[in-house]
This record gives C-alpha cells, sequence and structure tokens, in this order.
C-alpha cells in the first residue's frame, strides 16, 4: 500500500500459449508503464497467479486444454477479484456474450490494437479500483449501522425518511420523548449530526447489500 501520494504501478497478467504473441503483448505493457507477468498456459497461470491490486488479466479466449472462458470461470470459483480482458481471433455474439455475463470487462478482436489494449486495460483498473472502494464503503457503513439496536435501526430508517418524532411515535408505537432518546442514541453512536448525514450513511449500507 502506497503511504505517498505515488500513483500505484498497474499489473497486468498475460495467458497466451502463442509464444510470439505474448511477448509482443509484454512488450506493449512494459512500454506503457505497466509490471508484467506472463503465462504460457492456463496450468501454470492458475498455480502461480498471484492477485495484485491495480491489476487486469489479459486472456486469450483459445488455448489447448483451458480456454479463456474456463480460466474466468475458475477465477470467479476462487472469489479472486481482478478485471479479466479476453482477446479472439473471432469474437461472435455468443462468445462476447457469454464472456461479458461471466464478468469480463471486454471482449477484444486480433488483431489488436496497442492503444485500444492500454484504454481497455486502464479502465478495467480504475473501474475495478472504485468498485472496491464502494464496496469498502459499505461494509464500514453497515459496521457503523451494526452498532444501533434493533429499534434504533428502525427509528434510524424512519429519521433518515424525514418523519418526525410524533409520526414515528405512531409507526412504532412508542411516545415522541422516547424516539428523541433513540435520535440522540443513534446520532452519537453514528458520529452523525444531521438526518441528511444518517440518509447518506444508511444508502451506502443498502447499497453494499445489492
Amino acid at each position: 500500500m502506497n503511504t505517498d501520494d505515488t500513483p500505484a504501478v498497474p499489473h497486468v497478467a498475460i495467458v497466451d500459449d502463442d509464444a510470439f504473441f505474448r511477448r509482443a503483448l509484454e512488450r506493449v505493457f512494459s512500454s506503457a508503464g505497466f509490471r508484467v507477468e506472463s503465462f504460457g498456459d492456463a496450468e501454470g497461470f492458475l498455480s502461480g497467479y498471484i492477485p495484485k491490486p491495480d491489476a487486469c488479466i489479459i486472456l486469450d479466449l483459445r488455448m489447448p486444454f483451458i480456454g479463456g472462458l474456463e480460466i474466468q470461470q475458475r477465477l470467479k470459483d476462487r472469489h479472486i477479484d481482478v478485471p479479466v480482458i479476453i482477446y479472439t481471433g473471432n469474437a461472435d455474439v455468443p462468445v462476447t456474450v457469454a464472456a461479458m455475463q461471466a464478468g469480463a470487462f471486454a471482449v477484444l478482436e486480433k488483431p489488436l490494437s496497442s492503444e485500444l489494449l492500454i484504454m481497455q486495460t486502464r479502465s478495467a483498473i480504475a473501474s475495478s479500483k472504485e468498485r472496491r472502494a464502494k464496496r469498502e464503503q459499505a461494509m464500514h457503513a453497515r459496521a457503523r449501522l451494526g452498532l444501533l439496536t434493533e429499534r434504533e435501526r428502525e427509528a434510524a430508517k424512519h429519521l433518515a425518511d424525514g418523519l418526525s418524532a410524533p409520526r414515528i411515535g405512531e409507526v412504532l408505537g412508542i411516545s415522541p420523548r422516547t424516539v428523541e432518546a433513540h435520535r440522540v442514541n443513534v446520532f452519537r453512536k453514528l458520529e452523525v449530526k444531521s438526518a441528511a448525514e444518517l440518509a447518506r450513511l444508511i444508502v451506502l449500507a443498502e447499497l453494499g447489500e445489492t
């Protein structure tokens, strides 16, 4: 993890049984400032790859024994959350749909444009970072809401919706004074100062559950 403002160096892993094409991609990515590791077959990749932050995996669709789609599924089964780009000499519609449904960031067709490949790879890494940041924010929000009692959580949702203490009291079958006591506890435990802040926290937590 960086301790300063220096941008992280992006990583890319290339999996292709064609040594000539694989080395060409290595040069393309190295010239663009990536740290590159490459594998000549799926078995070597699946046994040797260690997930890294700010990374992307580039897969050839068709390789002997285990192709790009199966590698992608095995990564998913192992809960490896690194964006995948698949390339192929024949990106027909069924293959493209299958890859995208399985979570590929993009499916590109040979011959590859170096500029397009680099652009898509950077976009994949940026999208993955944004998704992870949102997931971490949601986890943090849920952890904070977990500090509340069940009745405090009920009151918090109504407070976030802008209901008045008397109205919340009617809904929950408690007195407005008790609602106010819950409000004080909710704001103190969650360290928020307004219903708007509370609403943002609840939305964050709920987004993480979708």
